[in-house]
């Protein structure tokens, strides 16, 4: 029994020893850019030596996808929120969306790494494919509620890929004026709008 109570909290210790490494990193990617930190920032972030950050991680880019992760779920019940809403819009959602990159520097950071540089052929990147299609499953299936019962797969993929678009192109990382972050709202709608008019089409 005694064992079993010090192998419970040792688990125990190691899991918020992890979830410490992960909040450290996911508050220096929300404050500076992405070429900015290194691990020896996440170690002293953290309060640990880099040795122990690769302990709990095979690699940066394994403690970069548990930042995501961290977040992912949070993203998942939004979609599912608004696309059940008996009011929802592909504007609305747009827009949201768009809060939701620029309010989330860190998940905005490294979710742009895995896309634009991430290696392809590592483990880590095919599990960041996997999380990104569970993702976008999850968007479809709420079409799928809404007005767009016949929708391709390459429409959800082109709609989030513009909207990150946007977001990239247009955003100022030292912060969102109100009236940047409404002409944002507006290249959304649009967008959005575009996308309506598309797979409503395509649907009959």
């Amino acid at each position: 029994m005694k064992g079993n109570t010090f192998q419970e909290l040792r688990e125990r210790e190691q899991h918020l020893r992890r979830e410490v490494i992960i909040i450290a990193t996911e508050d220096l990617f929300s404050r500076k850019a992405f070429h900015e930190i290194s691990m020896k920032d996440i170690a002293k972030a953290a309060k640990v030596s880099v040795a122990s950050i690769y302990r709990y991680f095979d690699s940066q880019e394994d403690l970069l996808l548990a930042v995501l992760l961290k977040d992912i779920d949070n993203v998942n019940q939004l979609i599912r929120n608004l696309t059940e809403a008996a009011d929802s819009s592909l504007e609305e959602i747009s827009c949201i969306f768009v809060d939701y990159l620029l309010d989330n520097e860190a998940t905005f950071q490294i979710a742009c790494h895995f896309l634009i540089r991430g290696d392809r052929d590592s483990v880590v990147s095919e599990k960041f494919e996997s999380v990104k299609a569970v993702f976008l499953d999850r968007f479809d299936s709420g079409l799928n509620t809404m007005d767009y019962k016949k929708h391709s797969r390459v429409f959800s993929e082109s709609f989030f890929a513009a909207i990150l678009g946007i977001v990239i192109t247009h955003r100022d990382r030292e912060g969102m004026s109100i009236e940047n972050r409404e002409h944002l709202y507006e290249l959304a709608r649009f967008t959005a709008r575009a996308f309506d008019t598309s797979m409503k089409a395509f649907s009959r």
